[in-house]
């Protein structure tokens, strides 16, 4: 079969999807390709190197100064792992590359879920695009990028069963669940999924919505045996039921964290991501109201998205996965001039495409181990933590959690007294020592500052000009990214 020329009506088709496919493929992967600045990137990979130690999980802490014994998860140890070992073979570039591929992935993904909607290519390219562009913000090396994977995967399966009424897809889900359950604490999104799956059939069955529901005969039974299978599926973990302990502490006990940590406040709507979010909303919404019928399914999944979104813009991906995973839900009953088909050379194309344009971008980024521990340095204290180590100061230490992380990698010891595991210290010390670094009200009597001899903080800090004029500290070190106070002998 000959290949149309690129100037003929087929080739200038070929010219635009591939173009477009591409071109929605590189929104998240090209986000990703930054360099390291996740504060929380470098205890995991001290937990990962842990594990490979020690051949187990940890169930307590080993690196805080005040700590230590203390009864501690790792829920996120498969990623942690992952990110470990990457690192430890591939360095830092590896561990970008590897967010790229995860970002890829996703996008491909959610490429399979709204195309199964059979909209137009137009359609389906701005609800695509809208999606990817409000995932951006979390495309860093954090182990929500494995949820968000498995939640999509997750929707196709649920979608395809719905359109086909045969469940036994479903039992693709517990293997799922149980490397879901091992990479993030997220897993429990999953689960609630599919007991809006199984709540929906239970309607169903009862006849609450009469004859106004439009849903494909499922048996509720069937969904609840594969609703209890999936929840003893993330029972196969090294943790089993300290998992739920964890997750109910965080719906419970550990609140606070919505007031202080910057991923927890609610979307503000100062940013187009923000934005997006609210319009694939609507546009869930809206394919909502044009079946003129109930859809228990994809009517709840929707609100769960919304609430979870609004709480939290962390979580503001649930929502635009949610929103895709409604329209792509819907049986739109008109025909669709611009449906088509991308065929085995187009996708082989945008393969090519997507890959040498990443590959460009990586050179212009100046994605190598030399730029990516440069913009490092700028950002966390390399060159304090070599002096500390060179002329063995003396802790205890006093930090700020942005810095604990990298600290418990790169220092080792002394040990930090804070760090980004905030289920670990709890609310009220992770709120005294913000209060602390803001320089707030009784700074000056935080007991754990009290007995620092060794302070390492950024120089932009409140408390860093509270302490230059303090009698009880001495700068000892000082560059243009940290600061280190010594105890005043």
């Amino acid at each position: 079969m000959q290949t149309p020329s690129l100037s003929s009506p087929n080739g200038e088709q070929t010219v635009r999807r591939v173009a477009l496919l591409a071109l929605l493929y590189l929104i998240p992967s090209v986000q990703a390709m930054l360099p390291i600045d996740d504060p929380d990137i470098w205890w995991r990979f001290r937990m990962g190197e842990w594990i490979v130690e020690n051949y187990r999980v940890p169930f307590a802490d080993y690196f805080s100064a005040n700590d230590v014994g203390k009864p501690w998860i790792e829920y996120s140890w498969l990623f942690a792992l992952a990110a470990y070992l990457v690192q430890a073979k591939f360095g830092l570039s590896g561990l970008v590359y590897f967010v790229v591929a995860l970002g890829l992935g996703i996008a491909f993904a959610a490429h399979q879920l709204i195309r199964r909607s059979g909209l137009s290519l137009q359609t389906e390219v701005v609800v695509l695009a809208m999606a990817l562009g409000a995932m951006k913000p979390v495309m860093s090396p954090r182990p929500w990028l494995f949820t968000i994977g498995f939640f999509v995967v997750e929707l196709l399966i649920i979608i395809r069963v719905r359109r086909s009424g045969n469940d036994r897809l479903l039992w693709v889900l517990p293997p799922l669940f149980v490397f879901w359950a091992n990479s993030h604490i997220q897993f429990v999104y999953g689960l609630a999924v599919i007991g809006i799956l199984f709540a929906e059939s239970l309607l169903v069955q009862l006849g609450w919505f009469g004859s106004k529901i439009l849903v494909p005969p499922l048996s509720a039974a069937r969904l609840a045996l594969v609703t209890l299978v999936c929840t003893i599926a993330t029972l196969l973990t090294p943790y089993h039921y300290l998992l739920y302990k964890q997750v109910f502490d965080y719906m419970g006990g550990q609140t606070g964290a919505f007031s202080y940590i910057s991923e927890l406040h609610p979307m503000f709507f100062r940013s187009p991501t923000d934005w997006l979010v609210l319009s694939l909303a609507l546009s869930g919404a809206f394919s909502l109201g044009w079946q003129r019928a109930w859809r228990p399914f994809p009517m709840l999944l929707l609100l769960m998205g919304a609430f979870l979104a609004f709480r939290a813009r962390r979580d503001a991906w649930v929502l635009a996965v949610a929103a895709m995973g409604t329209i792509g839900d819907a049986n739109w009953n008109f025909p669709v001039a611009g449906s088509f088909r991308f065929s085995k050379g187009q996708i082989m194309l945008t393969t090519v495409v997507v890959v040498l344009t990443l590959g460009l971008v990586s050179l212009g980024r100046g994605i190598n181990e030399a730029n990516l521990h440069a913009a490092v340095e700028k950002k966390f204290p390399v060159k304090a933590v070599n002096f500390v180590r060179a002329n063995r100061l003396p802790g205890p230490l006093f930090n700020h959690l942005d810095w604990g992380g990298f600290l418990i990698w790169r220092l080792r010891e002394p040990p930090v007294v804070m760090d980004g595991r905030i289920n670990l210290y709890g609310d009220e010390r992770v709120e005294r020592s913000l209060n602390t670094w803001q320089a707030g009200p009784g700074w000056e009597t935080d007991p754990e500052l009290l007995k620092a001899r060794l302070v390492i903080s950024d120089r932009a800090r409140p408390l860093v000009f509270r302490l230059r004029n303090h009698p009880g500290y001495k700068i000892a070190y000082e560059d243009d990214t940290a600061v280190i106070f010594a105890a005043a002998k």
